[in-house]
């Protein structure tokens, strides 16, 4: 029997979650579930926002320090304006999913999917909505 390798690279420097941040963003952009949530977006500047939101999977992933935001005053006032169903957490943790698959694979590409995992259902949970 044979071991089988991924083709695709892990997760390994800024460059790559650049790629897998806007590629998520792409798709959720574009997604009937998620795309309402993301209308803030052209008030703040999609630009901008990828930088912060890379900022933040950097630190999750490298443990770098660049992220300087207030991740859950955030969502609990998008939650607010949008209602962030348990669904629209699925679809946000199925797109994300999907995206590092599609992308990379190795320690820090499974690394970055347990971690949205887990925001996901700990953000959902603070916010008073259930996740299967």
């Amino acid at each position: 029997m044979t071991c089988r390798r991924s083709h695709l690279p892990d997760l390994s420097c800024r460059a790559d979650i650049d790629v897998l941040v806007r590629r998520f963003y792409e798709r959720a952009l574009a997604d009937a579930v998620l795309a309402p949530v993301f209308d803030v977006l052209a008030v703040v500047g999609l630009d901008e926002h990828l930088v912060v939101v890379a900022d933040f999977w950097e630190q999750i992933l490298f443990r770098t320090t660049r992220y300087d935001g207030a991740f859950i005053p955030v969502h609990r006032a998008l939650h607010g304006h949008h209602g962030l169903t348990s669904a629209r957490f699925e679809r946000w943790l199925t797109l994300w999913t999907e995206n590092v698959d599609a992308l990379f694979a190795g320690a820090n590409a499974d690394r970055a999917k347990i971690k949205a995992d887990a925001m996901a259902r700990s953000l959902a949970r603070s916010l008073g909505v259930g996740m299967s």
